[in-house]
């Protein structure tokens, strides 16, 4: 088990521990007792303690409330309901709890030293909630104890001291990971995570990227071969153009599709000069060599990616300052596939830079044309990846974006002569930071870990999420009419109301299967997660940093906490163990029949990979694969971004009865499920 001192907040929501160390019975505590009729002592029965911020100052005029777990909804969060916003009372567990009702719970006011009292305490479970003054703008709702249940047994006659997340001012300034690493140097681990190692120079880390963990983050880079004209590199063949198709138009070959009938309309080049060292892709117009435009040589500035599924490449534009993406390497992919989006490149958006005339089926009046400046990289792209993502108008016409300026970071991306950070750090989740730093002290600073567990997977789900943003050009991005990125503290309703268009508000139909409520694409765990009962229930209100440790250093792939793969799925029995002593005595109780850990661990069953990424893997094979369409109705796939609903989806779903395999949506059934029972049946129910 993980024990860096970063994860302090993961294991501190067991009940055991929670209110065994946290919790002081009053006489414990030398605190004055009542006597019975029977003459015999006996503890007052209220709840004491004080609130504080995370630095120990106290916290005045704060409400604590005892919010029962009955107050806690657990009516159905659907993707229609969000898209519909009729989840919105009770899509924050505990704020909207004590927004509804309360002013019925037990609660109790903070003095002028913080401390507070509340009694009686009826019968029930409750949820220890803060909720700061209104005229206190430092301190966050939540406390260190609201995510766990206790009942009402347990909080007489004790005492409960609470910790609030404080948060920088609005007058604080990012002052950048590399300054943060001065006094906490043992977060240098969270170097090696994907989210610092989205956007990079091609084959360059920063001062604060760490590629250790990920060994094959640059293998695409291997398919742009020294050379000193594009003839000396790696053509990737773009044939048979669709139209209707979104950003994938073209299909893709790393060898020539014409043999098989075929109709090729570009390659793409993929070399590296070696003369500048340039990293370069250039754009041939195979089927009319008279483009004026043809053979255009450009930079690859910047890759995406690498370390999970996919790489993309973002290119240069004469005459533009912003950068444009193009093509997508995927590592799992493979050219023997007869899926067009599960081969070695996909396509991204070549469509931006081609021009068919209204005239598809004929390659020889195509052109190739400069991108929209509205399909750039930092208006499209960049604010979930940047910290402190701003959005502003180029002299060009671009929208461009300015980031956090740090020398130890990755690229000038707005040519002002500064380093920007383009990937998540300290200051994305734990907000601006220079007050923090001259208070010298735990304060002026979120601490996610002392937030309410909507705020707290907020955090995430800025993110993690498929929403359009409010400002006209934000795309699928949470930015506010001001060009600014949603900051980190706030809670879903400040979200929804400030940062995204309500006419998008969710994720569209297209990014789920069938049944709505599993994703297909990927970034929706937050989406998926909303609709949990981790989420919201009478016991333990799971947060992302439950499982996933931010900070890395864990050992294990997404930081997470333990082994999600060893046997008996030790990831989940950290809560689980309580309840559940096997996989074998899960699955009996539930089956009727005992699964093993050697036959299935939790993961397999409930959390199937449903979104896709990259290319994914090959699930269930019904015969061997062929590469020809015959493939279609043979193979199921297992696409590579685990499903957050944390349920187990049926053979009986809407996208899996009936469906050829190829366009089925993964399931257990298909997949490790699949390995004893067989799914041939599955297309003709």
């Amino acid at each position: 088990m993980n024990t860096n001192g970063s994860n302090h907040d993961r294991r501190a929501l067991t009940t055991a521990f929670l209110w065994g160390a946290l919790i002081v019975g009053a006489a414990g505590l030398g605190a004055a007792c009542t006597k019975t009729s029977s003459g015999k002592s006996q503890p007052p029965m209220k709840l004491t303690g004080t609130v504080s911020g995370t630095s120990g100052v106290a916290v005045v005029g704060a409400t604590v409330y005892l919010v029962p777990t009955t107050a806690v909804s657990t009516a159905p969060i659907t993707s229609a309901g969000v898209l519909a916003g009729t989840t919105k009372t009770f899509d924050e567990p505990l704020e909207d709890a004590v927004k509804n009702a309360g002013g019925g719970f037990p609660q109790g006011v903070t003095d002028a030293t913080g401390a507070y009292w509340i009694g009686p305490i009826p019968d029930g479970k409750y949820f220890v909630y803060t909720q700061p003054a209104f005229a206190d703008k430092e301190h966050l709702r939540g406390g260190n104890l609201c995510r766990q249940s206790a009942d009402a047994k347990t909080l007489r006659a004790s005492n409960v001291d609470i910790v609030l997340s404080s948060s920088p001012p609005a007058a604080a300034n990012f002052v950048g990971m590399s300054s943060c690493l001065v006094c906490h140097p043992q977060y240098a681990t969270e170097e090696t995570l994907a989210h610092r190692l989205g956007f990079r120079v091609p084959g360059v880390s920063s001062g604060l990227q760490d590629i250790s963990e990920h060994p094959d983050i640059d293998d695409g880079l291997a398919y742009f071969l020294s050379a000193a004209t594009y003839m000396g590199g790696t053509p990737v063949y773009m044939y048979d153009y669709d139209s209707t198709r979104g950003f994938d138009k073209f299909e893709t070959s790393l060898s020539d599709p014409t043999g098989g009938g075929g109709v090729v309309y570009a390659k793409l080049w993929l070399w590296r000069d070696s003369g500048t060292g340039e990293y370069k892709i250039t754009i041939e117009n195979v089927g009319n060599a008279g483009d004026p435009n043809n053979l255009a040589e450009r930079v690859v500035a910047l890759t995406y990616g690498g370390a999970v599924n996919k790489q993309r490449y973002m290119i240069t534009w004469p005459g533009l300052n912003a950068l444009y993406p193009l093509l997508q390497y995927q590592q799992e992919g493979s050219d023997n596939r007869y899926e067009r989006t599960r081969r070695v490149f996909r396509d991204y958006h070549l469509d931006f830079y081609w021009d068919d005339n209204a005239s598809p089926a004929n390659p020889a009046d195509d052109l190739i044309v400069a991108p929209a400046k509205t399909n750039n990289v930092e208006q499209n792209c960049m604010g979930c990846h940047a910290t402190n993502y701003r959005q502003y108008t180029d002299v060009t016409g671009e929208i461009r974006a300015t980031t956090l300026e740090d020398p130890m970071a990755e690229y000038d991306l707005d040519g002002n002569g500064f380093i920007n950070d383009l990937n998540t750090g300290c200051e994305s989740c734990h907000g601006p930071g220079s007050m923090h730093v001259t208070a010298k002290a735990a304060r002026y600073i979120i601490t996610p870990q002392n937030l309410s567990p909507s705020r707290a997977n907020q955090l995430c789900g800025r993110c993690h999420d498929r929403q359009e943003g409010k400002h006209p050009d934000a795309g699928e991005q949470p930015i506010n009419l001001a060009g600014e990125f949603a900051p980190p503290g706030i809670s879903r309703s400040e979200f929804l109301v400030g940062y995204v268009d309500p006419s998008g508000m969710g994720p569209l139909a297209s990014a789920y299967w069938p049944d709505f409520v599993h994703a297909k694409s990927h970034h929706q765990q937050y989406e998926d997660l909303l609709k949990s009962v981790h989420y919201r229930n009478d016991n333990h209100l799971v947060v992302c940093g439950d499982c996933h440790n931010m900070h890395g250093g864990t050992g294990f792939e997404r930081g997470l906490v333990a082994d999600p793969d060893a046997p008996e799925t030790p990831l989940c029995m950290i809560c689980h163990g309580d309840d559940i002593s096997s996989t074998a005595e899960h699955t009996q109780a539930m089956l009727g029949q005992p699964h093993g850990a050697a036959v299935a661990s939790c993961v397999d069953c409930h959390m199937v990979k449903t979104g896709k990424s990259g290319a994914g893997h090959y699930g269930f094979l019904l015969s061997a694969p062929t590469g020809t369409a015959a493939d279609s109705t043979e193979i199921y796939f297992e696409n590579d971004t685990t499903s957050h609903v944390f349920d187990v989806p049926r053979k009986t779903n809407l996208g899996v009865e009936g469906v050829i395999p190829e366009q089925a949506m993964p399931i257990p059934y298909t997949q490790a499920c699949g390995t004893c029972h067989d799914p041939s049946q599955l297309q003709n129910l």
